[in-house]
Parts: structure tokens; sequence; C-alpha cells
């Protein structure tokens, strides 16, 4: 694996067997699409979202949306919501810390509110098929449920009909990064079903 600059800062700062031990907990291989367990469950700090400044973490969350999301057969546009509600709830980040009640993960999703378990939440496979109305796990509507012609929809209100948020407008803010994300990856990343 080769150090970017910003990991060989991070081995001053911490030390390099702390970087050894991190290492295999870090970003699927951009090559790869090795979406292991450790991936999906990873726990992750927010520090932010800008589209071109973005870290591993970010970039293979947005791969990762790809993948699932081509793996149940959703459109582009559909694909350009999930990962719009994504970049806005968590900037792109399987948030762990709860800083909104019980909310945590990708998409901020609340036990209380049925999407699942504390753990389910912030399982990022787990949390996308919940966000589309495709996980067992979850009571939730997502997606499918509010909005099966999502198509035809404007992805700010695909997207509030799903979160429910208070502040609906911000959804909307983001399409353009998330067509970006898309026109990006899209072409590179394969499908997943497991």
């Amino acid at each position: 694996m080769t150090l970017s600059r910003r990991r060989l800062l991070l081995a001053g700062t911490i030390g390099l067997t702390a970087l050894a031990t991190a290492a295999p907990a870090m970003a699927a291989d951009a090559d790869s699409d090795d979406w292991t367990e450790s991936f999906m469950t990873r726990a992750e700090t927010r520090e932010g979202f800008a589209l071109d400044a973005m870290d591993d973490w970010q970039v293979e969350n947005a791969r990762f949306i790809i993948a699932v999301c081509k793996g149940h057969d959703i459109s582009a546009h559909g694909t350009q919501i999930v990962l719009a509600t994504a970049i806005v709830e968590a900037w792109l980040y399987n948030y762990q810390p709860a800083v909104d009640l019980d909310s945590g993960g990708l998409f901020q999703q609340r036990p209380s509110a049925g999407w699942g378990t504390e753990s389910e939440v912030r399982h990022k496979k787990k949390a996308i098929d919940a966000f589309l109305g495709l996980g067992d796990h979850s009571s939730a509507p997502g997606l499918l449920d509010v909005a099966p012609d999502y198509d035809d929809w404007d992805l700010g209100e695909a997207a509030q009909a799903v979160q429910q948020s208070a502040y609906p407008d911000r959804y909307a803010e983001q399409a353009s990064a998330a067509e970006t994300l898309w026109e990006r990856y899209s072409d590179e990343v394969k499908s997943f079903t497991d």
C-alpha cells in the first residue's frame, strides 16, 4: 500500500506503530471493490465535505453507495438521491457518535424511528438498503416505499420524503455534488449484492 502525504503526516503524529495497526482498517483499495465487513462497520469521524478535497473514506463511501445501488438496479438519479442524502446527513462518513438523539451512520438513521438497531444503522450496506426501502431489518419507509417513481421526483423532494428532515432544502443543495460523484465513479464501480 502506498502512503499518501496525509498518511505520512499522520504517521509522524501518531507513530508508525499506530499506523501499522490501523492499516487493515483503512478504506478498500480504489481498484478492488473488495468491500469487507470491517469497511462496512468502521466508525468514522465527521470532518466536513468538500467535493474536490474528499478523503479516502468519503471516496470509498461514495463508491460503495454507487455499488450497492447498482446491485439493486437503482437508476443514476436514484443513486444521486442516496449520495446527496449521505452528503447532507453525515458528509459521506459512517458517523458513529449520535449527534441528534440516537441517530448514526451514513444517513443519521434513528433506531427509535424504526431504521434498525444501533449497529444496523451504522452498518453501511444495511443503512443503504434501509434508505432504499429494501432492508428487512428496517420498518421505516424508504425511497422505494415513499417514491417508487423516484425518477420523476426532484432529488431534494425525494430525499426529504424519506428523511423527514427539519432542513428539507439541504438535499437539493447537494444535487450537483451527487451528480459529479456519479459521473466520477459509476463507470469503474461494479455492482455489490452481498
